[in-house]
């Protein structure tokens, strides 16, 4: 009678966590609905200067990264297209590189044609966005300003196209 007491509720504890899970990955995340933090940092080709309060009544992707993130690159050429395809319907797309090196960051945005403008982060504007602990974390803005949605991990090009067109 202990066993089938013990299976039972082992298998209610992994439907909860399961349920938790998909809970988890379908919620807007973090600071949804709330004004997203200015910041002001600078392109590693150039050195310009953007800040997110530049892009007011545009939606905003933030795709946070590093270099050594196998993941990241793997979906760098995906946000490309979607910059491609949708800045001139108001979007705009920002790379940021956090504990990375600058030098690395450039070779990069260079190896993978990568045609918006790529950040240097740091310590601040990580915190700023929720302690951003998982490579790649994508924030998604509204014209508003407000973040829409924050994504932990890859996302495919459709999945992304489908948080993002709705806010066009």
């Amino acid at each position: 009678m202990a066993h089938k007491s013990y299976r039972l509720s082992w298998t209610i504890a992994r439907m909860l966590m399961v349920a938790a899970c998909v809970l988890a990955l379908a919620s807007p995340g973090w600071g949804a609905g709330k004004a997203a933090p200015n910041f002001s940092l600078k392109d590693v080709l150039q050195g310009k200067e953007y800040s997110l309060s530049q892009f007011k009544g545009k939606v905003v992707v933030i795709n946070f990264f590093t270099f050594f993130c196998g993941p990241c690159r793997d979906e760098m050429p995906d946000l490309n297209q979607i910059h491609n395809e949708l800045k001139g319907k108001g979007l705009q797309m920002l790379g940021i590189a956090l504990s990375s090196d600058p030098t690395q960051i450039r070779f990069l945005v260079k190896q993978l044609g990568l045609e918006y403008p790529v950040l240097t982060g740091n310590d601040k504007v990580s915190d700023d966005y929720g302690s951003v602990a998982v490579v790649p974390t994508t924030v998604i803005i509204d014209k508003s300003g407000n973040v829409a949605q924050r994504i932990e991990g890859t996302r495919k090009k459709a999945a992304f196209l489908k948080l993002i067109e709705p806010l066009l």
